[in-house]
Parts: structure tokens; C-alpha cells; sequence
């Protein structure tokens, strides 16, 4: 192991544990894909040959429109476009499995091997540890957490690498027609990064104190049922219903402030204004 990643505090350990980097989060979720190399190499270049496929259909489309508009075709000629189309779509198809198989297995594997290594960490610590700790926050973490990071690969990372192979390889295409074009998309450009990173701002601090509270919240429930002895020797079952309610009412609230702000995704919004931009701006160097 690097001078760089860093091993967990255990009592016990395994001799052949795999040797995370622990730095910081993001590296270690880049040390669980790197694991397994050839999936996200294999996500990367099927999501390029996707939009690839894509665009070249657009433009084969096109050409056949050229091709049919003229006085000199033959039947022939158009044959040969509407294969090259075909191509093009099958080619979008296949490499659009690729893209989707390789970012699910990637997902698999990762949550697989994240849970593996929260449980060979939590039978390494001691009984001082564990005695220390709040059951229902570590069994929320190990359930709900080690979930998400399946969903953050697939579809979450497919989603980023498509959509910015989307928003790349089109533009690309754009400027090898006619340079003139490429003006409404570049602006579009700037105002999808300016309002991505708005988004990505106001909701980055509500879904962490999602996770947050759903553990808190959790992790009250399970002390209570596991001590409903000592609770109802105690008097204290309205106590312990009203602090639960209390924490499900902040992880309701908090979830609604979370659906308001996906409400107001302006992205879309910029999208529908420079589309009809793009439009206008098309008919004018027509």
C-alpha cells in the first residue's frame, strides 16, 4: 500500500484485504472503480461511440434528404443511404448495451465490495468500539449508505458520462458542418455549467442531512425497540414516541425541501431557451 492510503484502526485484520485508498471519499471511490479497470474504460468508450452513432444518424438523415432533393439519384444511391442510417442505429444500439452493462456490473461490484469492507472493518474493532456506537445509525449506513453508492455508478455516473458525452461529441459534429452554428450551442454550454453548479449547490447540503437524519432517526428507533423493557419500566413510551416523531417529521421536512429544489432545475430551462435561440438563429444564416 501508498504512503498515500491509509489503513483503518482494526484489532483485527485480514492478510489478504484489499488495499483501498482511504485518503479522502473520492479517491476512495476512484480506488473501487480502478479495481476493476476495464468497466469504467469500457463506460467511457461506449458512451463516446453511443453519441458518436448518434450524431453520424442525424447527419446521414440529412444527407439523404440532399441526396432525394436532387434531379440525378438513383435507387441505388438512396439504398446506400438508408443503409449507412441503419448502421449508424445499430451501432447506437450496441454500444448503448455496452454503456448500460458496463456501468450496472460496475455498480454491483462496487457496492459488493464497499459493504464487504464496512463489515470486515466493524468485526475488526473492539467491543469497546461497538459498545460505543448507536446500532441503527451503523445498520442504515451499511444498508441504505453502501445502496447508494449502486445508485451513484448506475445510473447516476452513466447519466454524467452520457450527458456530457451528449453535450461534447454534438457540439463537435456542429463545427465540422458549419462553424457559424456553433455559437448558440457554446452559450448554451456556459449556462448549463453556471446552472448545474447553482443546482448542484443548493441541494449538495439538503441531501447530506437526508442521510444524516434518516440514520439519527433510525438509529433512535432501534434503541427503542431493542430497550422497550427499560423504556416501559420507565414510563417513557410517550417520550420515545414523541422524540421519534420529531426526527420523522425533520427527515419529512428536509425530503420536501429537497423535492422543491429538484423543482426548480434550470438547466431545463436554459435548454428550452437556447433551443428556440438555436432555431431562429438557424433560419437567419439559412
Amino acid at each position: 500500500m501508498g504512503s498515500q492510503e491509509k489503513t483503518l484502526k482494526t484489532e483485527f485484520s485480514l492478510e489478504d484485504e484489499y488495499p483501498y485508498n482511504r485518503t479522502g471519499p473520492v479517491r476512495w471511490i476512484i480506488s473501487h472503480a480502478l479495481r476493476y479497470p476495464i468497466l469504467p474504460l469500457g463506460l467511457l468508450l461506449a458512451a463516446a461511440g453511443n453519441n458518436l452513432a448518434f450524431g453520424y444518424v442525424q447527419i446521414f438523415i440529412g444527407r439523404a434528404f440532399d441526396l432525394i432533393t436532387s434531379v440525378d439519384w438513383t435507387r441505388a444511391d438512396l439504398t446506400v443511404a438508408a443503409l449507412t442510417v441503419l448502421g449508424a442505429a445499430l451501432s447506437q444500439g450496441f454500444t448503448g448495451l455496452i454503456r448500460n452493462y458496463a456501468a450496472e456490473f460496475m455498480a454491483q461490484a462496487i457496492e459488493r465490495d464497499a459493504r464487504h469492507e464496512l463489515y470486515v472493518s466493524l468485526l475488526g474493532k473492539s467491543q469497546t468500539f461497538h459498545s460505543r456506537q448507536r446500532v441503527g445509525d451503523i445498520m442504515s449506513r451499511a444498508t441504505n449508505d453502501v445502496r447508494s453508492l449502486n445508485l451513484m455508478f448506475s445510473p447516476g455516473m452513466m447519466f454524467i458520462t452520457d450527458s456530457i458525452m451528449n453535450l461534447v461529441i454534438p457540439i463537435v459534429l456542429i463545427g465540422f458542418i458549419r462553424t457559424e452554428l456553433l455559437i448558440v450551442p457554446l452559450m448554451f454550454s456556459v449556462a448549463l455549467v453556471l446552472t448545474l453548479l447553482d443546482y448542484n449547490r443548493r441541494l449538495s447540503p439538503v441531501s447530506r442531512d437526508i442521510r444524516d437524519q434518516f440514520g439519527t432517526m433510525n438509529a433512535g428507533l432501534t434503541e427503542a425497540i431493542a430497550g422497550i423493557e427499560i423504556v416501559k419500566a420507565n414510563v417513557q413510551e410517550h417520550y420515545e414516541w414523541d422524540k421519534f416523531t420529531q426526527n420523522a417529521r425533520r427527515f419529512r421536512d428536509l425530503f420536501v425541501q429537497r423535492g422543491e429544489i429538484q423543482a426548480l432545475y434550470w438547466p431545463m430551462l436554459a435548454f428550452a431557451i437556447f433551443w428556440a435561440v438555436g432555431f431562429f438563429h438557424a433560419l437567419t444564416i439559412w
